[in-house]
């Protein structure tokens, strides 16, 4: 009889992307990868999230057939839209809605905010903090025993600084320039160009166009970055304060943990202060002002990769 082939699950669902990849548990060789457009159930609701899950979930299944004795040990479902104990059930629904689709086999079965999950694999176990800007913002520090978060509120009253933010910003100032109610900045060509559209009125209507999604307005905040190497005041001004709002972001979760002083390793990931080096810089610059010994620097990896590292650990616990 052939031996158990023992397998690792990874489910990364972000606002923009959902990723998935399937791990041999004993050399954490990734054997199968996927993705597909994002799963956050707050942006899309629980049944559109569902079938993104049951998509993925049903191509892992036809993977796994090439080998009938096996088995998922660990499946890490890391998911966007866990901030409340309310969003926990309904996120664990949509997995098990998703999962009762297939017969795949799975032995744990972890579900966690997609921001936790990455914190976890990030600092391997060990006390730090990670803070991500990518389509929302949130941070979470963790001192070895607990984990705290702050922000990761959500687009409507919340993620400041995050790539949804700046996406606002750009539109915002766009309508503040063509009204002359603010200045003018070149923001306002690399929007027009990337919608096709020609005026203001069109910018208002695509706004409002059913198929609008919060992760295409996150996208526009990519051209603050290549505004501000043209000297643009108003993207360079959109970047401080991203960065000033950030900085607030961590500064408070560092808080929470109870940090007084010692080296700590603080993570940054996401679009948003990854790809600005401004939002980057000025950050840093904040922080340091509060608490110089905390080593602030960029995820090299994509996502997934720290997922794969959470779930290992998880696996070589059992």
């Amino acid at each position: 009889m052939e031996p158990m082939m023992k397998w690792l699950l990874v489910m990364d669902g972000g606002a923009t992307k959902t990723a998935c990849a399937v791990v041999h548990a004993e050399t954490g060789v990734i054997e199968y990868s996927a993705s597909t457009k994002g799963s956050n159930y707050q942006a899309i609701g629980m049944e559109a999230a569902t079938v993104i899950l049951q998509e993925l979930l049903e191509k892992v299944e036809t993977f796994l057939q090439e080998y009938p004795s096996s088995q998922i040990a660990v499946a890490t479902f890391a998911l966007a839209g866990i901030d409340s104990p309310k969003d926990k059930e309904m996120v664990t629904a949509i997995v098990h809605n998703a999962l009762a689709v297939t017969q795949l086999s799975i032995a744990t079965l972890i579900i966690e905010n997609d921001a936790e999950a990455t914190l976890l694999g990030v600092t391997a176990g060990q006390a730090g903090a990670l803070l991500i800007a990518g389509t929302g913002a949130i941070a979470y520090a963790y001192d070895g025993q607990q984990i705290v978060r702050a922000g990761g509120w959500g687009h409507r009253a919340g993620d400041e600084g995050s790539g949804y933010w700046l996406g606002q910003e750009v539109v915002r100032a766009i309508f503040k320039m063509e009204d002359g109610r603010g200045e003018t900045t070149v923001l306002k060509d690399a929007v027009y160009h990337s919608l096709a559209i020609q005026n203001v009125t069109e910018l208002a209507e695509w706004l409002f166009h059913p198929s609008y999604t919060n992760a295409q307005l996150a996208k526009m905040g990519a051209f603050v970055a290549l505004a501000v190497e043209q000297q643009d005041a108003c993207a360079i001004q959109i970047s401080r304060q991203a960065a000033q709002e950030l900085a607030l972001l961590a500064r408070a979760v560092l808080k929470k943990v109870g940090y007084q002083n010692g080296l700590l390793p603080l993570y940054c990931n996401g679009g948003a202060i990854k790809h600005n080096p401004l939002i980057l810089k000025t950050f840093k610059d904040i922080l340091a002002e509060t608490f110089p010994q905390v080593s602030i620097s960029l995820c090299e990896q994509q996502p997934i990769a720290y997922l794969i590292e959470r779930t290992k650990r998880a696996y070589d616990c059992l």
